[in-house]
């Protein structure tokens, strides 16, 4: 642990809180055999100029032959644009489509980086209460007809339909439909915000907003940093052609030649060997492996009181600890053990919501440290019970 340290990763801790692939899981050897021989490539100088502002073709070829195959979309080239990872797309949709006083839906809690990043275009956020089966209808629908009574039509309702980030949840198929009708009656967008869809650990998942709304009024982004690996900061963005469309002629990308010639190049090799697909179906298994300790270890080592999630896939648990515990103390207390998590107050509009939440991921550790991690976690918040 204490080599290549990261994304705020402390030497021997650890890193409950950290969100994506473990070390051991990245595909290293493929990767270098695929980038040497990239250089022989007779267009191996294209990579390394400007590219085409919706991206590599071979890439987005590949990307759209496997959601036809995988989700029977009706889709073709214009539906379909590479970007540089899923917060460069939340980024990207966000500047085209509000401006400062905007209001759009968000779930509480939500993607914290997607907070950060309204917050950054200074976004009027309405928080949507969730429970386990997702966004809870009834709350939305009031909140909508208070709204449009207001004279205030939100802009976009972002979410994180499959394997919640921070609460590992998935969004029922009833409630899918439902927002997709409310979508229709007030006219906003759905932001699909789909980056751990392929790291499921059954087929049992729902359709996709945009498979349910036929495409229309959806703009869902996918991502390579949960499958492949962070570091090479590449996505893609599934709209109807003229929102695509929109997004190639933006002076963003107009000015920037594309998204990430020489990595997207790579990145397609990788996929068109076979190699992704086959490692893919590889890290569901490892994944799978490390939530079931994680739970384990939850079920024999937490007190009464607690209560936490049962993720079908994806990186995280979400802890609820009892009323009178505060998540902030337990922080501190955490932190002079050297364990560290992501507290729930980060995963809020209002952060006071969040005080008695926290989030586990089980990405990145390793089974033992896993098993460290929630016993030294669970000896804490007895104590603070306790107190």
């Amino acid at each position: 642990m204490s080599e290549n340290l990261q994304q705020g990763i402390i030497a021997d801790s650890i890193p409950l809180f950290a969100g994506h692939p473990a070390h051991e899981l990245l595909p290293t050897a493929a990767l270098r055999r695929i980038t040497a021989a990239a250089w022989d490539a007779p267009d191996a100088l294209r990579m390394l100029n400007y590219g085409d502002e919706q991206g590599d073709p071979r890439l987005r070829a590949f990307l759209l032959e496997r959601l036809r195959r995988n989700e029977a979309l009706v889709i073709d080239s214009s539906n379909l644009m590479i970007v540089g990872g899923s917060t460069w797309g939340v980024e990207m949709i966000t500047r085209q489509l509000t401006q400062a006083g905007d209001v759009i839906l968000v779930d509480a809690p939500a993607y914290r980086d997607a907070l950060h990043i309204f917050r950054d275009h200074r976004l009027e956020m309405q928080a949507i209460p969730i429970d386990a089966g997702g966004i809870i209808i009834a709350e939305l629908a009031e909140r909508l007809a208070r709204l449009q009574a207001a004279g205030r039509a939100p802009k976009f309702y972002y979410a994180v339909p499959n394997f919640h980030n921070p609460t590992g949840i998935t969004l029922s198929l009833a409630r899918r439909e439902a927002i997709v009708e409310l979508s229709r009656r007030y006219g906003f967008v759905i932001v699909e915000d789909d980056v751990y869809r392929d790291i499921r650990f059954s087929d049992a998942i729902p359709p996709s907003f945009y498979a349910l709304a036929g495409g229309r009024d959806v703009l869902r982004l996918g991502s390579f940093s949960k499958t492949l690996a962070p570091g090479l900061r590449i996505g893609w963005l599934l709209g109807a052609a003229e929102w695509i469309q929109c997004f190639v002629d933006s002076g963003w990308l107009r000015m920037g030649g594309g998204a990430n010639p020489f990595t997207a190049k790579i990145v397609a090799d990788y996929c068109h060997s076979g190699d992704w697909e086959a490692h893919v179906a590889w890290l569901r298994g490892q994944y799978r492996q490390r939530r079931d300790v994680a739970l384990a270890a939850l079920r024999q080592l937490m007190p009464a009181g607690v209560r936490w999630t049962q993720p079908a896939g994806g990186y995280f648990i979400w802890l609820t600890l009892p009323l009178l515990a505060s998540v902030a103390v337990l922080a501190r207390r955490a932190e002079a053990e050297r364990v560290y998590f992501a507290p729930g107050t980060d995963f809020f509009v209002r952060h006071i919501d969040g005080a008695q939440h926290l989030r586990l991921s089980y990405s990145f550790l390793s089974p033992a440290e896993l098993q460290r991690g929630i016993a030294i976690l669970a000896q804490l918040i007895a104590a603070l019970i306790a107190d």
